[in-house]
């Protein structure tokens, strides 16, 4: 057995027993500003900048306020349509957890984050030095770190305004708005509008400051309704495997340095999580179903600073000893509902909401900072004018700065760079053992499962940040064996079994993609991949576009399709199309070994993500495929035979149907040019139209069933654009428009064949 495997030797055991869940401390917090200044874990100086901080929080989000209803008078004549999803009363657990962590840390956030971001983004201004802070303010004509940090945290809020606005100056070049707010350079890697949908991402940055050891923690802001939701249970699962932390597993036992802080303000939208939408009074207690140490989970008051301050200072040392996860639960309370569009009167009473202000977070906090001489009342007061002028000044230049190009409107969506330079760190690899040996035939003939090993490899050895995982993948080499012998090779840090968990492998592949890793992850089935659709479609897609270009997403989607091999309709599903109408996401399917290694390879080192299909039927079939490093170019079509008489353009398995079709109709005297498109996102359609032109006729044909499929947008576009050539109309041919069977003889009539091209060609003439 290789060091880098594990067999369990697993014993029954009936002992009689109970299990012992441990306690949840709650509230424990009995500090105070002044039992913290004299500890000295807070000055008198930054216990200002933290009220500075709360008051700019409180003032942007009460501006919204204002703005809906036109009585915000710097922004006059501008007209704010946005959402309105505001955090006023939870200032002090936002910029308290924020002011915890070091300023190069990573954060995510919620729908309603306008306050983790304006407190991220203060509290890493404060900590940079001078050259980083010159860097993000250029044009401060000043030297002065002072000068540079309120330089520095006027274009902050500027920028964050902009954003909510739409504008080009914001943060994400108004592509993602408020909800989707980000600022990578100070560790936001984003707002999500999906509940739940950035706990994956932030397992996933986890992920990588473990593998990278860089000894950054990701604090994981996500609120009690989300905790209700699939993913984000995935992903306490997920960050507490033991595979992380038992030696036995691995040779580096680290916890995932992440913090997930539960921002409990007892309400989803209207639900209540007390006593109506879960079960447990405390959402905390979650932690006991996934980790033996509960995740060190505690409950604190989140309408004082100082407890959640303390909370998590704590639960970061842990996480930077490897101690991680953390779960804290922060008890605070949403001033107003949902939006603004919920005037809560239904489901709330008055008393409730009376009894919440009465110990407002930034109102206590004033008052210690009063009684403990760290502030004058007339310094209070012209701290609070500042932060109102700021606000103002930096609202009125936001509202009526420039909007985006209307010519730019899809500007974004992909990025046009690769990872063709490794850098020198992470480049040439030398693997733990010898690498899986690829059997070939004496003509160099390989298996497609061998060529999607072999490029597999080549780029785990060329680039340190690729690291692959998904369900069996590790010694047992997939359900399909395609990884089998990479785990000897390359250890269980970048090989590595994970849950049953579609959607956070997805999910954890996108945060780590984001920062640093090149993940390339499995899909056993496609038809998993809708289990996993919101990480793929609204996240992996979509945040390249939504930042502004101020992330890339460089990740592989490994999706097997089992049509023809009597799965049933759960197993069987060519679901390429669907996935073909997200924008911002790259479709590949090849159809032979030389282009499954070949396109592979560029998939990996493309920074888009890509959905990348394989099919079972394909796995055992072989082609020449040279031993000497190539790559294909993702979008480009290959033509597989040469014709002058009718087009034949395919993807996929199909690809060998349509090829012996087009030997019958030469037998026929009928000359077919058969077009391998490869990729459907990029689609090579000048090599599709250059065709169609020279033939005249076209039948396109794919293993996707008809209704929906993107053999459509194949045939509309030829006949939008091709049109004055054809001389009869594009015909498709696909599945029937049904559900994949089981029986062999109902299957056999379901997928398509030679002779449904035959006679679809034969039609045309």
């Amino acid at each position: 057995m290789a060091d880098n495997t594990y067999i369990s030797n697993l014993k029954p055991n009936f002992k009689p027993r109970a299990l012992e869940l441990g306690k949840i401390p709650q509230y424990q917090y009995r500090g105070n500003l002044k039992k913290e200044l004299a500890a000295g874990t807070i000055t008198a100086a930054q216990a200002v900048d933290i009220l500075e901080d709360m008051l700019t929080v409180r003032e942007f989000e009460e501006m919204i306020v204002k703005l809906r209803s036109g009585a915000y008078d710097a922004c006059k004549g501008f007209q704010y349509r946005g959402p309105t999803h505001v955090s006023i009363g939870e200032e002090g657990y936002a910029v308290g957890c924020c002011s915890a962590i070091a300023y190069n840390d990573f954060i995510t956030s919620t729908h309603r984050g306008h306050g983790h971001s304006i407190a991220k983004g203060c509290q890493s201004i404060r900590g940079m030095s001078v050259a980083e802070l010159k860097a993000r303010v250029p044009d401060c004509a000043s030297d002065k770190k002072k000068d540079l940090i309120e330089a520095a945290l006027e274009n902050h809020l500027y920028r964050a305004l902009a954003e909510l606005f739409g504008k080009e100056d914001g943060y994400c070049k108004g592509r993602g708005g408020g909800m989707h707010i980000a600022d990578f350079k100070a560790g936001h890697l984003g707002a999500n509008a999906i509940v739940g949908g950035g706990v994956p991402i932030a397992t996933g940055a986890a992920m990588s400051s473990r593998y990278f050891d860089t000894g950054k923690v990701i604090c994981c802001f996500a609120g009690d309704g989300a905790y209700a939701n699939g993913v984000v249970l995935e992903s306490l699962n997920w960050a507490a495997m033991g595979q992380f932390t038992d030696p036995t597993y691995t040779k580096h036992p680290f916890g995932l340095p992440i913090i997930y802080v539960i921002t409990n303000n007892h309400y989803g939208f209207t639900g209540r999580i007390d006593g109506e939408v879960a079960g447990v009074s405390c959402v905390a207690r979650r932690a006991a179903g996934f980790a033996e140490n509960n995740m060190h989970a505690e409950v604190v008051n989140g309408m004082d600073l100082l407890a959640c301050r303390d909370a998590i200072r704590r639960a970061a040392e842990m996480c930077r000893k490897g101690q991680g996860p953390v779960m804290i639960e922060v008890d605070t309370y949403r001033n107003y509902g949902h939006s603004l569009g919920d005037p809560r009167t239904e489901y709330r009473s008055k008393e409730e909401e009376a009894t919440w202000k009465a110990i407002d977070p930034i109102a206590t906090f004033e008052k210690q900072l009063l009684d403990n001489g760290c502030i004058t009342e007339k310094k209070l007061a012209a701290l609070k004018q500042k932060v109102v002028d700021r606000n103002a000044r930096m609202a009125a230049k936001a509202a009526f700065s420039a909007d985006p190009d209307p010519a730019d409107v899809i500007r974004y969506m992909y990025t046009d760079t690769t990872a063709e330079v490794v850098p020198e760190e992470f480049a040439n690899v030398k693997p733990d053992a010898d690498l899986p040996v690829v059997k070939r035939t004496e003509d160099g003939q390989i298996t497609y499962k061998d060529a999607v090993k072999s490029a597999l490899m080549e780029e785990m050895v060329r680039d340190k940040r690729v690291v692959q995982w998904g369900e069996d993948i590790a010694e047992y080499g997939g359900a399909f064996k395609v990884t089998k012998g990479l785990i000897e090779s390359f250890g269980r840090d970048r090989v590595f079994n994970s849950p049953i968990s579609e959607a956070c492998i997805c999910g954890t592949a996108v945060g780590a993609s984001m920062t640093g890793m090149r993940p390339v992850v499995e899909l056993m089935y496609m038809d998993f991949g809708l289990m996993a659709s919101d990480q793929i479609s609204n996240q992996a897609a979509k945040w390249h576009y939504m930042s502004g270009a101020s992330i890339e997403v460089p990740l592989v989607y490994r999706a097997s399709v089992g049509g023809g091999k009597g799965y049933g309709g759960q197993h069987s599903q060519t679901l390429e199309s669907m996935f073909a109408h997200i924008p911002g996401l790259y479709v590949v399917y090849p159809a032979t070994p030389y282009d499954a290694k070949g396109l592979l390879k560029s998939a990996i080192r493309d920074n888009n993500p890509v959905m990348f299909v394989e099919s079972q039927i394909l796995y055992n079939t072989k082609g020449v495929v040279p031993e000497e490093e190539y790559t294909i170019p993702l979008g480009k079509a290959d033509i597989k035979r040469a014709g002058d008489q009718v087009t034949l353009v395919t993807w996929g398995p199909m690809l060998f149907d349509v090829l012996k079709a087009a030997d019958q109709l030469a037998s026929e005297g009928i000359s077919a040019e058969v077009v391998d498109i490869r990729s459907l996102v990029p689609l090579d359609m000048e090599t599709i139209l250059a065709s169609v032109r020279k033939t005249g006729k076209c039948v396109v044909a794919s293993h996707c069933v008809s209704i929906g499929s993107f053999t459509a947008e194949i045939a509309s576009r030829i006949m939008a654009e091709a049109f004055d050539y054809l001389d009869a109309p594009v015909v498709r041919v696909g599945a029937k428009d049904g559900i994949a069977p089981q029986a062999y003889s109902l299957e056999h009539a379901f997928l398509p064949h030679d002779t449904d091209v035959l006679a679809a060609v034969k039609g045309l003439f």
